[in-house]
């Protein structure tokens, strides 16, 4: 048997090291456990940005550019940020004519950011090794390059056994394994679990751009399928992503088409360099959020009970949540479920009981409008809506805002409408169609 630990954490990402943080604060003695030999470096489609100055999941970071601080707010935490970073001030979504839907005005909001912006592109590896040498310096044991396979329970708690032969015991286990969790399959958590679908994402790093809204959350929609775009950290240089549900479609080949081809925006990327060594691709299989994220003393956090990525503040409240209920059900001498019961509380209150029972969105409305109907129906939208960089909060918005012109768009587009009809009635047809299209990690 190898070393015993109070915690074990499975996965060094932003929830994996928050919960490590606030643990071992707390005293505990703790070792995290990542497939990764290089920690900090991020291999997957991943834009790095902190959302700022709005809840989310409960919580609220204020960012102070003079020092680098990122203080959360609710959970009373900071953590000092020594890199580059860009604003962002929320959503703005494309029509293929150019036509676009503005959530907040860029040029007046950037006028005063500290109050304005509503993200900060930063260098998650940056964060992630600010973090990463503050639990080393504390005591905390790492170990890189350590292949998780399997979890059992046992009379102290939970073993973890590794690729390579080894094994770790600890009182409890907090699985920070990401999106589609290799503990979440091994403990069959997965089996009641809805499948949405499979996604296959590409991204590539494009350094200048032509682009009129640089400071936002940017969708384009265009006849090879829907792209988006946002800042990174360093001035000037956006990450472009393709991503399809489509088993026939290949990203690839889809966003080069957009950034060098596509009629109505390629002409942004003209004078751009694109960095094809700093192209990226993951492939993620949507499953509906856990309900009750805890089995055999593991307790699952961050990206790994979700239906695909939570946030980076959402991931980090999690974790810190995590490690400080974790070390008060320790000194109560309550190594179950019961000692955690805070955490289940707070999760079901901030994260599944508002936002767990959605149903996953993401069905490509293309394929039933034309593009002059988007055009139309985008060209509708006179108003600049209210800034916001919560998707959910975007698409009640649009939803209110349309909602109100749906007699105008039956008298001036009957046909419109019609297809508007027939892409809700088909709904479920499309979604077994997805499903047919991707594959579920069982479990």
């Amino acid at each position: 048997m190898g070393k015993t630990y109070d915690l074990l954490i499975v996965g060094a990402g932003p929830a994996g090291l928050m919960a490590a943080r606030s643990a071992v604060a707390e005293g505990l003695k703790i070792a995290i456990l990542e497939r990764k030999k290089d920690i900090c470096k991020i291999h997957r489609s991943c834009g790095g940005v902190l959302n700022v100055n709005e809840d989310t999941f409960g919580e609220k970071v204020r960012f102070d550019q003079a020092t680098g601080d990122l203080r959360f707010e609710n959970s009373n935490t900071v953590i000092r940020y020594d890199g580059p970073y860009q604003d962002l001030f929320g959503f703005c979504l494309y029509a293929p004519g150019g036509g676009k839907i503005e959530f907040g005005r860029f040029s007046e909001l950037k006028k005063d950011p500290a109050k304005n912006r509503l993200g900060i592109a930063l260098k998650k590896g940056r964060l992630l090794q600010v973090l990463l040498d503050e639990l080393v310096a504390a005591g905390v044991e790492v170990f890189p390059n350590t292949n998780v396979v399997s979890v059992r329970k046992a009379s102290t708690g939970a073993v973890i056994e590794c690729e390579d032969g080894q094994t770790f015991s600890g009182t409890f286990v907090a699985a920070a394994d990401g999106i589609n969790s290799r503990l979440a399959r091994v403990l069959g958590m997965n089996k009641d679990r809805e499948f949405y679908g499979t996604t296959r994402d590409t991204s590539m790093v494009v350094r200048g751009c032509a682009c009129p809204a640089p400071e936002g959350f940017l969708f384009m929609t265009t006849q090879s399928g829907i792209f988006s775009m946002i800042p990174l950290a360093d001035e000037g240089c956006y990450h472009v992503y393709a991503s399809t549900f489509r088993q026939d479609d290949k990203p690839k080949e889809m966003l080069d088409y957009f950034l060098k081809e596509d009629p109505s925006f390629s002409h942004w990327y003209r004078d751009s360099e694109f960095v094809e060594d700093e192209r990226t691709a993951c492939v993620v299989t949507l499953m509906s959020p856990l309900q009750k994220p805890f089995k055999d003393n593991v307790l699952f956090i961050g990206d790994a009970c979700w239906r695909r990525e939570m946030s980076n503040v959402g991931s980090m409240n999690s974790g810190w949540k995590a490690g400080k209920c974790i070390a008060a059900a320790l000194k109560a001498g309550a190594a179950d479920e019961q000692g955690i019961q805070e955490y289940l509380d707070w999760y079901e209150k901030y994260y599944y009981g508002p936002w767990g029972v959605r149903k996953q969105g993401g069905r490509n409305f293309n394929e039933y409008l034309t593009y002059e109907d988007i055009d139309y129906l985008v060209g509708l939208c006179t108003e600049v809506l209210p800034p916001t960089l919560d998707i959910i909060k975007a698409v009640n918005f649009i939803g209110q805002y349309y909602g109100e012109l749906m007699t105008r768009i039956y008298e001036e587009r009957p046909e419109t409408m019609e297809r508007m009809i027939v892409f809700r009635e088909n709904m479920e047809p499309d979604l077994k169609k997805r499903l047919k299209w991707g594959f579920r990690l069982t479990g």
